[in-house]
């Protein structure tokens, strides 16, 4: 089986990843709301949480809202999603212990730790497009770190709005019938 096949494969079967990365952005948004009503501990435990539920939520919405078919040929390459979940695993412990010292700095952390992931996930979808979030996330962590008491809530809402927009972008090309760019 070549690569390009499993990755059309599993192109197919998660709308080219358009399901995740909306769910991802409705809880970034979720995590930017938090912090602007209450701060950025809030909007840590709410991205923590939200963050748990993505994946669970962006299968049903795959299964549900958009019938995508299952993984065949492309099985193999979903454990690339399960392998990086310590990435983001480790983001999220780098930013709660730092918490008490620079509570600003962890939502910017964990971007980061999310940009890292998204850049094995070209392997697993082909394409550009995972690679451009990854760097993204990443900038916009690293944004959120220099300068985190200024930064940190405009990033958490640009990140989410980025996601939004390339979610539904991704989502409208599989609906189209076409494949990532």
């Amino acid at each position: 089986m070549a690569l390009s096949q499993a990755q059309t494969d599993v192109r197919r079967a998660h709308a080219n990843g358009g399901a995740g990365v909306l769910v991802s952005g409705i809880a970034w948004l979720t995590a930017a709301i938090a912090f602007l009503a209450a701060g950025p501990k809030p909007a840590f435990i709410t991205l923590f949480i939200c963050g748990l539920a993505i994946a669970p939520v962006a299968q049903l919405v795959t299964k549900f809202v958009f019938r995508a078919p299952p993984t065949t040929l492309g099985k193999r390459l979903e454990i690339i999603a399960i392998a990086t979940v310590p990435v983001l695993l480790a983001g999220f412990y780098i930013a709660w212990r730092g918490m008490g010292e620079a509570p600003f700095a962890a939502v910017p952390i964990v971007a980061i730790a999310v940009g890292l992931r998204y850049l094995a996930f070209p392997v697993m979808y082909g394409g550009l497009v995972f690679a451009g979030l990854g760097a993204t996330f990443i900038a916009g962590g690293a944004a959120g770190l220099a300068a985190p008491e200024s930064a940190a809530l405009p990033m958490a809402f640009a990140l989410a709005l980025t996601e939004l927009a390339v979610g539904t972008l991704l989502a409208r090309q599989w609906r189209a019938g076409h494949t990532l760019a």
